[in-house]
């Protein structure tokens, strides 16, 4: 960010790109950024390696059903592996590593949000258009469709790295589309889960399909809007309200993003019966 700081006097130091200069300032940013980096190892890291071991253990037809939540626990497990290195970057080496640590924290800006609608349109797909989802059913299309997902990402990231702030508002154009398509989806399996049935007795299997697919559509959405809607509003902030402002409500809505991160590999957890022998039933 080429911005200038405010420092402890309220004057404007020289302007800073590196995260340690704005940390080193203000130390409840730093606290902020502390628990939110922990939070995600000690939470995000165990929960996510164990989503991958149950869906590349498990048939080829879960893994199949599964495969984009598969790319979205990888992403997510990449993203904790980073967080270590970061850690010492900030808080001990003060090195030069910003920069390419910052396209590690961009992957959950990019990867996440676009794995999650994909999770919805293959549901709402499931529901609303089964013959083209059984024509696209095979898991080569899949896969294909999550390398093309894994490419985006990746350019992201490395444009955002390079531009930074110019993409800060395409980046929000780019969520807030995908959210556009996450809550269409949301809409109309709701509409096709309340249409009527073919009565009390029948088409009870079809109906259960629809309320899983809505329930899991649904949870990726309000993820997806917890997640991204309070760093929008954030970033929309930028230059309306003073740099201390700025980060600390930045860090804040970071904290409830490492959340809301948990938030899907623990219903996926939930849907394999994995929780019950710790939660109950």
């Amino acid at each position: 960010m080429n911005r200038s700081t405010e420092n402890e006097n309220g004057t404007i130091s020289q302007p800073t790109t590196d995260w340690v200069n704005i940390i080193s300032l203000w130390p409840e940013v730093t606290w902020i950024y502390f628990f939110a980096f922990v939070s995600n190892v000690l939470v995000g890291l165990p929960i996510n390696v164990w989503v991958l071991w149950l869906i590349v253990r498990g048939l080829e037809v879960v893994l199949a059903s599964e495969i984009f939540t598969l790319n979205l626990a990888a992403l997510e497990l990449i993203y904790c592996l980073h967080l270590p290195l970061a850690l010492l970057n900030n808080f001990v080496l003060n090195s030069n590593l910003s920069k390419p640590l910052s396209f590690f924290q961009e992957l959950i800006y990019f990867g996440r949000p676009l794995f999650q609608c994909c999770i919805c349109v293959e549901r709402y797909l499931a529901v609303l258009h089964p013959l083209t989802f059984l024509r696209y059913r095979p898991l080569r299309y899949r896969v294909g469709c999550s390398a093309l997902v894994w490419m985006i990402t990746f350019g992201g990231c490395s444009a955002f790295v390079l531009l930074q702030l110019l993409l800060s508002y395409a980046l929000a154009v780019f969520i807030i589309l995908l959210l556009s398509v996450m809550s269409f989806c949301c809409l109309a399996v709701l509409r096709a889960l309340r249409s009527p049935g073919l009565g009390k007795g029948e088409g009870q299997g079809p109906h259960l399909a629809k309320k899983r697919a809505f329930r899991i559509i649904t949870v990726s959405l309000v993820f997806t809007l917890a997640t991204y809607l309070p760093l929008i509003v954030a970033a929309f902030l930028y230059s309306e309200i003073s740099y201390r402002s700025f980060y600390t409500v930045y860090g804040t809505c970071y904290s409830i993003s490492v959340f809301c991160s948990f938030v899907q590999p623990l219903h996926f957890l939930s849907r394999a019966g994995k929780l019950q022998c710790i939660m109950g039933h």
